[in-house]
């Protein structure tokens, strides 16, 4: 996964009920201050999608999970892009515009709110709407933000963008 400090196409035909097995592993740290998730699967259902997957905060530093002006709100979510090139994840972070369209609005367990070193979640988060089918889809976590003191190789506030993309395949008859 990247860490993205601080979106796709309109036009794509919407994606039809599926499961997907991800099977992905990255890492949205360093190597040494990472953070390992581990994205299990993908399910698209009528109207409303899921993502589970786990992962695990092994910096030296305390994250607070939060969405900047809405209270108790993540950044956990799905975002298409126009291509699966990295170079669009990061010219999209450079101006502030990496967040997730497909916004998470509930979670199984809790929402994680503050992973301590060493410290992980894993569960599902899922949210409503229809997702394009086509498109490179990237899982977007975040917006983690360190207490303390900033280990090397951390930003002030940074979301995890998966490296890896996913294609969902249309609703019969779509092109």
């Amino acid at each position: 996964m990247l860490a993205a400090a601080g979106c796709g196409s309109a036009s794509a035909p919407v994606a039809r009920p599926q499961t997907v097995e991800l099977g992905w592993h990255e890492n949205c740290g360093t190597r040494d201050e990472p953070i390992p998730i581990s994205t299990r699967r993908l399910v698209v259902a009528n109207g409303r999608w899921s993502v589970d997957l786990s992962f695990r905060n092994g910096t030296r530093a305390t994250l607070n999970v939060i969405r900047p002006h809405h209270a108790g709100g993540t950044y956990f979510g799905l975002e298409p892009f126009k291509t699966a090139s990295l170079r669009e994840v990061r010219s999209r972070a450079e101006i502030g515009a990496a967040k997730p369209r497909a916004i998470a609005d509930r979670f199984r367990p809790a929402k994680p709110g503050l992973l301590r070193p060493g410290e992980s979640w894993s569960g599902s988060f899922a949210g409503p709407g229809a997702l394009p089918a086509g498109t490179p889809l990237r899982v977007v976590l975040g917006r983690f933000v360190p207490e303390g003191k900033i280990p090397r190789g951390l930003f002030r506030g940074f979301l995890c963008i998966s490296r890896r993309v996913v294609r969902l395949k249309p609703v019969r008859g779509a092109r």
